[in-house]
Formats: structure tokens, sequence, C-alpha cells
């Protein structure tokens, strides 16, 4: 039993590593030169940029906050030279990991005229959560038997996983509400087509066991394992062109939506014309990713509850490592327990809904300073696992910045949800954005922990033009 409770959280673990490929682009919030990207935190910012244009593409960024799982072995000089081995963190507690991760491939924007502009864009997201009950792990510990001896107690053991990965087209239209000499209202929409391509949720609940001489006998627990049916269509012997085939017609369409405004404070220069890079204030003000993906429950999931007397730790082990594909394991856990449950034929998962305030301060040439506060609407705890939540992992980002068209300097901290505090930086030179959401991740160590994460993005956008007024000087 306590070997499913691994894989679970190893799951969780891996999807979130292998995703690469969700919005901490924290260097830019609330900047003019964000264009494009500056609607993955609220779609209203799209015509409060200096550009008639601009196109983001690539990028990628990923967030993890982690206490369950840490890196041995890890040598950067030379990756291959040791194997890699990923162990429960040393200690007692609750464990989590949760990851946020994002890859857009283009992004485009286009200004109809000086009041109207739209967007479009190709991103696959991904938000991975896994969370564990309190126990205790040894970094001596030589195998299964002994941790579960001097973890068994009258405390029962719970956890849980939810995987939720999907491709999103996206169309955003954004303009001018109100407009006077002292300020600027705007106001933004997102419509996404979206296309789930992974939903997973897993748990094991009311675990528990107690320990004899040389095993470790289950005496009471169930297990809920549901499955996209998009993990079934996929084969290895197919080519990689017919594998996304078969994905993109076992996917569902869902439509996910996200709304915004945006209140500057002018800086005019006299009469010229007005430049979204001169303000005092800018205050934005958004509902992100509303909606859920819809998936088909694989014929492997399975909802088992009463382990059957005797079940034991090495019996149940030795069966799942002789099983064959999905389908044997799941006759496996099914033959060990009592009760088993039907399972509904589908199943939704929520987008992460979030409020996101921005509060945006001009302090002087190129200066400026942030504050973004990312409220989440859901939480994770959801006692319908046909109707499962994921969540943003940023709750609040203070972000100085010192930015031209082609240099850029920043320093994000950021404090997350599950409370963890990151110092960041970044840079930008030319089209180029990259910067890591964890300064110590520089360190060796640090990287072992698996807290942090990092993000770069290829933005191309048009030179401004430099406006002149009454008062500049020229030389005949």
């Amino acid at each position: 039993m306590m070997r499913l409770c691994g894989y679970i959280l190893c799951l969780s673990f891996i999807i979130s590593c292998i995703k690469t490929s969700a919005q901490s682009y924290n260097a830019i919030n609330g900047s003019a030169y964000a264009g494009v990207l500056g609607n993955f935190t609220n779609p209203a910012s799209g015509i409060n940029t200096p550009f008639k244009w601009d196109i983001s593409i690539l990028g990628a960024q990923s967030t993890t906050t982690n206490n369950a799982v840490s890196v041995r072995n890890l040598n950067l000089n030379n990756v291959t030279s040791t194997a890699v081995l990923f162990q429960p963190t040393t200690g007692t507690g609750n464990r989590h990991i949760d990851n946020n991760a994002d890859f857009h491939l283009v992004n485009i924007r286009y200004a109809i005229d000086k009041i109207q502009c739209v967007s479009f864009g190709i991103r696959l997201r991904s938000y991975s959560h896994a969370a564990a009950t309190s126990f205790n792990f040894i970094d001596t510990t030589s195998g299964l038997l002994p941790f579960l001896s001097y973890n068994a107690g009258s405390t029962p053991f719970n956890s849980t996983l939810t995987n939720e990965a999907w491709i999103e087209n996206d169309f955003t239209y954004s303009r001018i509400l109100k407009e006077d000499n002292e300020s600027r209202w705007s106001g933004g929409i997102t419509l996404g087509i979206l296309r789930g391509i992974s939903g997973v949720y897993g748990s094991v609940n009311n675990l528990r066991y107690v320990s004899e001489p040389n095993r470790s006998v289950a005496r009471n627990g169930s297990v809920s394992i549901l499955y996209s049916d998009t993990y079934s269509v996929t084969d290895e012997k197919n080519t990689l062109v017919n594998n996304a085939i078969q994905l993109k017609k076992a996917s569902k369409l869902s439509l996910g939506a996200s709304v915004g405004v945006e209140y500057l404070v002018k800086k005019n220069v006299f009469d010229e014309p007005y430049n979204p890079k001169n303000y005092y204030w800018k205050i934005g003000l958004s509902i992100m990713d509303i909606g859920s993906n819809k998936f088909i429950t694989a014929p492997y999931s399975f909802i088992i509850d009463s382990p059957k007397a005797n079940v034991t730790d090495t019996g149940l082990i030795n069966q799942i490592d002789g099983a064959y594909g999905h389908y044997d394991v799941k006759r496996v856990l099914i033959n060990n327990f009592k009760g088993t449950a039907p399972y509904q034929n589908t199943f939704k998962m929520r987008l992460p809904t979030r409020l996101v305030l921005s509060i945006d301060k001009s302090l002087g040439t190129n200066f400026y300073v942030n504050a973004l506060l990312s409220v989440n609407i859901y939480n994770q705890n959801s006692n319908n696992i046909y109707k499962t939540n994921t969540t943003e992992l940023s709750l609040l980002v203070l972000t100085p910045r010192w930015e031209n068209h082609f240099w850029g300097f920043y320093m994000p901290l950021q404090y997350t949800a599950t409370n963890n505090l990151f110092i960041g930086t970044a840079i930008k030179i030319g089209p180029l954005l990259i910067g890591l959401h964890n300064v110590n991740w520089l360190d060796k160590s640090t990287i072992a922990a698996l807290n942090g994460g990092s993000y770069v993005a290829l933005h191309i956008q048009p030179k401004t033009q430099k406006l002149h007024h009454s008062l500049d000087c020229f030389e005949m």
C-alpha cells in the first residue's frame, strides 16, 4: 500500500518535470513593453503598449514549490556521470509538490488603431499538485519494511494527486473605454478554445496498517484513480505525428475566458500625442482562466475500498511488479480489496480561476515598481472527484524594474500560495527575456531542493520613435 502511495506522489513530480513547457513571467508584470505577454495577467493591457504590433515567437516558464522530494548525486558539470536519485525529504511532516508550467509557441498582437487591438496565441499549459499527510523518512532507510515499521501508528495516511494539462488557442480583444487629458480606462476579454490532453486524479484515503515481524498488514483504506482516456490512445510503436493525431482526436473541446480592466493616471508631455509609457500610476484588475476541461474517463480507472484480510506490503508489491499494463494493475488491486465502485464516464478539472490586482508606479526615468496580487477563487480541496480544482502558485509579487526598449533589469520578490518566499532576477537583452524565480538556484545544493524555477521568452517588437516637445533644443 505504501508503494502505491509513493507511485502517486512520484507521478506528480515526474509530470511536473517533463512538462517544462502559468503565468509567472514576473519580471514584466505591469510593463508597457510586455505587449502580448501582458495578456497572461490582464487582457486589457494589450492596448496600453507603445507598439503597433509585437510577436512572442517562443517562451516557456515553470515554477515548483516542494518539500516532498530532494535530489541526490546531482552533478551539473557532468549529468551523465552518476545516476540522479529522487528520494523523500528527510524528517517528519506533511509533504507537497506543486508545479505550474507554460509553453507558448506563438503569440501575436496587432493594434487596429489607437483605441483597439487584437491578439492571438497558442499555448501548452500544465498544473500539477500532490500532497500527503505527515510521515517520517530517514535517508538511511534501507527498504519499505523499515519505513513502514517506524511510521506505523494510529494516525491514518492520506494523499492526493492532480494533474491538468491542455492546449489553448487564445483570442484577445482590448480597447480604450474612456480617455481624457488626465486618465485612461481600457478593457479586454480573452476567449480560449481548450483541448484537454491530460487529466489525472489520484487519492489514498484513511490508510491504516499494523507493523508485524517481517511484514505490514493493511487494515483499512480506499484508493481512487481517474485517468483521462488520452493516456490510452498513444502507442510508443507509432510515429510522433500519428500519436499527436490520435491525441487530438481523443481530447475534448472546452471554452475558457478571462476579462479585465486597466486604469492609467497619465503623465502628459505638453500637447503631444499620449504615449502609454508615460504614466504615474497604472492599476489593473482581472479575472483570469474562467472555465474547465472535460475528460473521458479511461477504462483502467478504479475506485476501491477496504483491503481484504492479510493484504501485506510485500504480497501486494510483488503482484503489482508482476502485472503487465494498466489493466493488470487495476485487476490486482480489485482482487485485494473487498469493495469496488463504478466511476462516471466523464470528469472535469477547473482552470486556475483567480482574481488578479496589479498596481504599477513610475519612479522616473525608466524606473518602475509593480505589485501584483493573485487570489485563487477555488482551493485544491474538493470533495467531488469528478470536478477537481487547480490553482496558481503566485500569491504576491513585488517587482522593481529598470527598462527601456532594448535593455531591462528586474528583481521580482515572490511570495507563493504555498508559503514560499522567492527572490528572483531577470534580464532583457533585445528580444530575449530570461529569468529565475529563485536566485538560490545559482547554488547546486538549492537546485537539489527543487524550489523555484525559471522562464525565457523571445519577444520581438518594433523600435519606438522618440517624441520631441517644444522645449527640446536643436543645434543648427
